[in-house]
């Protein structure tokens, strides 16, 4: 039997969710899996009954600090070093054919220098085959916060978006470089010798994308690179002791703070629904416990994760930071969104969600206050065209079976 180690990276749930469903279809092709994680992901993997093995992973507050500020340097020579010898500890206990990674870049690096076969899963936006004129450049999460509003309406513009996406398109690689250059001399540590592609460190020697063309854009893909369709893990099967008291309600709003919110923002929002007449189901994820979650109102249900297929048919629309799982969650129940993003990646997803016009953007670095939110979800419940359009993406997806697409090819991959 063959064994693949997947390797997620740590910070969030949409990474480790995606290899946990791959992870089980590889297990009905008679695969053994086993996974290489941080602490916070082997909660989870614990919880799905999946084999793992702690390694290195940074802390919480990396996202906090650096992450969330689309710091691209959270790498340095000595915590890069570690990493990957920590994985290199774990390839000789776990002797695996094939390593899958998710974002977790060190792994391209480890696996390489030891001869293992690796395959990536990752987005689109994480190659050099994402096509930028179908964007809109992330503004509110980049320069935008520290513009006034004029400056800001005028690179809204097409003049100023076609001039911010062409910097992009060059900045965005240039950055990535800078951090490698930042830890080359780890590579000279390791003995690694790194080729010039400022993307490579997402790509395997096959790369699975978990994206659709319509969401994510693409152009000239190669023969190693592979567009899926969505993965998202579902959620924990066990459903909260208050669920049966929601089901016949059908005033029902979806807060999530996912794995990539933030603790401050989730909680004004619950407390702006306070005297709606919504009920507002609320999952913290693990960007907070449900025990830090101080505001409280009859109509407000918390719970730290349920199973997508209980919530989003029954909700009218989910507010979210707009992690990329989540919105291909929401997507595939064509339920309408409202996102809240923290940086580049986040936004870049919530700006393709305004495009599709299943959805739109609460900004909460300006103008945040509880008649402007209230009027963003009142706006996209009573505006039947978001669930229209959301419902038009729910068929498109339907099409796809991207955990399955993955696993197979994965199969085919190791044979």
């Amino acid at each position: 039997m063959k064994k693949v180690l997947l390797m997620p990276a740590g910070i969030g749930i949409a990474h480790v969710g995606r290899l946990i469903m791959i992870a089980k279809e590889l297990q009905k092709l008679q695969v053994e899996v086993i996974f290489g994680a941080g602490a916070e992901a082997c909660k989870i993997l614990k919880g799905e009954n999946l084999p793992y093995r702690i390694i290195k992973e940074f802390p919480r507050n990396v996202y906090e600090e650096k992450i969330k500020k689309n710091n691209f340097f959270i790498y340095n020579r000595t915590n890069f070093t570690d990493f990957v010898k920590s994985e290199q500890a774990l390839y000789k206990k776990v002797k695996p054919d094939l390593i899958v990674f998710d974002t977790r870049i060190t792994a391209k690096v480890s696996a390489t220098i030891a001869g293992i076969p690796l395959i990536s899963v990752n987005n689109a936006d994480a190659t050099s085959y994402y096509d930028y004129q179908k964007c809109r450049f992330p503004l509110n999460t980049t320069i935008g916060r520290y513009l006034p509003g004029k400056v800001v309406r005028l690179l809204e513009r097409e003049y100023g978006q076609k001039f911010l996406l062409k910097a992009a398109e060059r900045a965005i690689p240039a950055m990535l470089i800078a951090a490698m250059v930042n830890i080359f001399p780890a590579f000279i540590k390791l003995r690694y010798k790194p080729s010039r592609d400022p993307f490579q460190f997402f790509q395997g020697d096959i790369t699975l994308l978990a994206d659709i063309p319509e969401f994510r854009p693409v152009k000239n893909l190669p023969e190693n690179i592979k567009m899926v369709g969505p993965i998202f893990w579902d959620g924990v099967n066990k459903l909260p002791v208050w669920s049966k008291e929601i089901e016949e309600r059908n005033n029902i709003i979806y807060v999530t703070a996912s794995g990539t919110g933030d603790k401050q923002i989730f909680l004004q929002m619950l407390d702006f629904l306070k005297e709606t007449d919504y009920t507002v189901i609320a999952t913290t994820g693990n960007t907070l416990s449900p025990k830090e979650v101080t505001v409280s109102y009859p109509s407000l249900y918390l719970t730290d994760y349920l199973p997508g297929s209980y919530i989003m048919p029954r909700a009218q629309a989910v507010i979210f930071p707009g992690g990329n799982a989540s919105c291909y969650q929401a997507l595939s129940y064509g339920v309408p969104q409202i996102a809240t993003p923290f940086h580049i990646d986040q936004e870049d997803n919530a700006n393709q969600l305004e495009r599709l016009g299943t959805g739109v953007i609460q900004n909460h670095f300006k103008n945040f206050d509880r008649k402007h939110f209230l009027e963003t979800v009142d706006k996209v419940i009573s505006n039947k065209s978001y669930r229209t359009k959301a419902g038009e993406l729910k068929k498109i997806i339907a099409n796809y079976n991207g955990k399955k697409t993955a696993a197979r090819l994965i199969a085919d991959f190791m044979s």
